[in-house]
């Protein structure tokens, strides 16, 4: 199988906290998982399907990552894999984490 991806993933499992600020979803706010990321992406693992395209704000005690939903797929009957574009990555004191500091 060949790796078209154009940038190393790298594995995770960070809890952390879903908030979705745009969408015709009716649930605002989910628990998840950080399951994998790379420079421009994140794969979290959430029990709820969150609509491709919907504006999201993922939050953990070091960060905060808003982002737009690429994909959502279902792993399992309770699991979906959703895939976010990093749109941007703030560190908890406010400051925007750079390309060359990531």
């Amino acid at each position: 199988m060949v790796n078209r991806r154009s940038e190393p993933r790298f594995p995770a499992d960070q809890p952390v906290t879903v908030h979705i600020t745009s969408s015709s979803d009716s649930q605002l706010q989910l628990d998840g998982t950080i399951a994998g990321f790379s420079r421009s992406g994140v794969m979290l693992q959430t029990d709820a399907k969150i609509a491709r395209g919907s504006a999201i704000k993922i939050s953990w005690p070091r960060a905060t990552i808003t982002g737009t939903v690429r994909y959502c797929r279902r792993k399992t009957a309770e699991k979906y894999a959703v895939g976010v574009k990093i749109t941007e990555l703030l560190t908890k004191q406010g400051t925007p984490v750079t390309a060359e500091v990531a």
